[in-house]
């Protein structure tokens, strides 16, 4: 594709040399013919920069299902008309509708598992131990401190009778010593009836049986004492052991209060994530119904029943500024490499492997690459000229929207894509139709004259101004803007004046 400035250039060139071919020829046939001369008048004189492109309706979308399947229905053809809402194609809902059920019977189970933890009695069954070891704790203390009662009433028995069997060890001692001292003397003892000598083995025996009472007395106090001491140490222990019990019991009910508040945040949590799967479940199967996302009008349909459709992945390119899709700018770079730049000029028609294709085609943009050097010149709310191949017999006005920040590569070259709005309408426009615009770079509407009445002298250009008398004059003129038919004059000529066309001899 080439810059129209570039062809406008070459034009102007070859009018002015013919107009000096026809100078040179004066004193030929046809000397005696008026000259055709024009007037020096305002008029406006353009230049611009043009390029081929395609007509890309206004929000184009790409359709398509989240997950593959069988396709069940299509409800709409291209051409349809369709509203936010409706419903485009279904696929098999099959697997979608089971891994529904499949969700909501886990959120089912973790809903349960959450009210058993709610109401489990770990908690009071440690509370109820603790009460129990507490308890025990206290039998235990009764239990130890009326044995050792019962064993300090004993030892105080022990000492109570060890004083009784000491004095009657010490009367029998002596009732033993008088019948001694009685039967030594001879004499009778006073007391006793029979004769002293005689009652020595009775006082004997006597006194034996006091000293073996003493000797059980005292071991009486002895056993008191060692019991008491046994049943203090068993005592002590047992209530060692209860009170044991009784920690433990209280670690217990800490462990299950402590443990409580976690494991029901891990059951809601569970609960949670249950019913997040159930809503990713209820989405897929939503999934399997493809709706109009916005109103529009259905431009490609690629597929029919019965036929098992890929999950859709495919996005649009959009234009520079504009919710509008670069046409065929997937496939463009690869027509150009085996084309040229032809071929990227004319990108095939949006589509291409999506399912469907939603369009607003009340609103039309023309999306074209430009070569660099053109886009320079480019610049937002410029106007454009646009012509559509499909609609040769008029040409439609426009307005550059944008322009991209950064080249593609197309054919070789890095070409910017610009986007141009249609501010006029016709029925017959269509998305996809190849598209000529030219966007008008530089304007002016001072005073100008045709390209064929100036030409080349040496540095200088030159117009020949046509006399009242008939002269031809020719005059250095200061030139401004160069456009596709007039040229601007900045100075040497004033309005009104006229000039010849094709130059001209004095």
């Amino acid at each position: 594709m080439r810059s129209r400035t570039v062809t406008r250039r070459t034009a102007f060139a070859t009018l002015v040399a013919v107009a000096t071919l026809t100078l040179s020829a004066c004193g030929g046939a046809g000397e005696n013919a008026p000259p055709q001369t024009v007037r020096v008048e305002r008029a406006s004189v353009s230049s611009g920069v043009d390029s081929g492109g395609s007509v890309s309706a206004l929000g184009a979308t790409n359709l398509g299902f989240a997950t593959a399947g069988q396709l069940t229905s299509v409800r709409v053809k291209v051409g349809d008309r369709v509203e936010p809402g409706d419903v485009l194609a279904t696929i098999d809902d099959f697997q979608a509708r089971q891994a529904l059920k499949q969700a909501q019977a886990g959120l089912a189970g973790q809903e349960a598992q959450y009210e058993q933890t709610k109401d489990g009695t770990q908690v009071g069954g440690a509370q109820n131990s603790l009460n129990a070891a507490a308890s025990v704790v206290s039998a235990t203390k009764r239990q130890v401190d009326a044995t050792l009662r019962a064993d300090d009433a004993a030892i105080s028995a022990a000492k109570a009778a060890l004083p009784q069997a000491q004095a009657g060890y010490a009367q029998a001692v002596a009732q033993l010593q008088a019948y001694q001292t009685a039967c030594a003397s001879g004499g009778a003892y006073p007391t006793a009836p029979a004769a002293p000598c005689q009652s020595i083995p009775a006082a004997q025996y006597a006194v034996q049986s006091a000293q073996q009472g003493v000797q059980q007395a005292q071991q009486a106090l002895q056993q008191a004492q060692q019991k008491r001491s046994v049943d203090a140490a068993a005592g002590d222990l047992q209530i060692a052991s209860a009170r044991q019990g009784q920690v433990s019991a209280q670690n217990g009910l800490d462990s299950a209060s402590a443990a409580r508040p976690n494991s029901l945040d891990a059951a809601q949590a569970a609960v949670d994530n249950a019913r997040a799967q159930v809503e990713i479940a209820r989405r897929n199967l939503a999934d399997t119904t493809l709706r109009a996302p916005a109103a529009g009008t259905v431009s490609a349909l690629n597929g029919a029943v019965g036929e098992y459709l890929q999950p859709s992945s495919g996005t649009s390119a959009l234009a520079p500024g504009s919710d509008a899709t670069i046409p065929g700018a997937a496939q463009a770079a690869g027509a150009a490499a085996g084309a040229g730049a032809a071929a990227a000029a004319s990108p095939s028609r949006p589509g291409g492997t999506q399912f469907l294709v939603l369009q607003n085609v009340a609103q039309f943009e023309v999306v074209a690459p430009f070569q660099e050097v053109d886009a320079a010149k480019i610049a937002p709310a410029q106007r454009t000229v646009i012509s559509l191949d499909a609609i040769p017999e008029r040409s439609f006005a426009g307005t550059v929207l944008a322009i991209a920040p950064s080249g593609t590569a197309i054919g070789g070259s890095i070409q910017y894509y610009v986007t141009m709005a249609l501010t006029d309408s016709d029925p017959r426009v269509r998305d996809g139709q190849s598209a000529r615009a030219t966007v008008v770079t530089a304007q002016s509407d001072r005073l100008s004259v045709p390209n064929s009445a100036l030409r080349r002298e040496g540095p200088r250009t030159v117009a020949t101004v046509q006399e009242a008398d008939g002269r031809q004059v020719p005059t250095p003129v200061t030139t401004g803007l160069v456009g596709a038919d007039r040229t601007e004059i900045l100075s040497g000529l004033t309005e009104g004046q006229q000039v010849v066309i094709g130059g001209g001899a004095s």
